[in-house]
């Protein structure tokens, strides 16, 4: 009975969730992201050039994390962690992905 409950509890969450139907988005980072990280380096006290570095290292982790880090909703998440068949299947779907079947 408590299996039935839980997953009732969890299709409601899903319904009533922010990310219904869009479990999976690409990480974005804004301009105005990186230039709020930059106004917070500014009112760092460290030497210029350091900032000027990390600066430049936040731009390139903010352009790289949008072609490989993937946000997720809570409820996804949860079902992955807890079924690891559910996430061995989608792996193995991603890597036939296009193939003539």
């Amino acid at each position: 009975m408590g299996d039935i409950l839980d997953e009732a509890t969890t299709l409601i969450r899903c319904k009533e969730c922010p990310w219904y139907k869009n479990c999976i988005v690409p990480v974005h980072a804004s301009v105005d992201d990186v230039e709020q990280f930059r106004m917070m380096l500014q009112s760092a006290s460290l030497p210029e050039q350091t900032r000027e570095e990390i600066g430049r290292i936040l731009e390139s982790i903010a352009s790289a994390s949008q072609d490989v880090i993937l946000q997720s909703c809570p409820v996804f998440t949860k079902r992955l962690k807890d079924n690891p068949k559910l996430a061995q299947r989608i792996k193995e779907m991603m890597q036939r992905w296009g193939q003539e079947e």
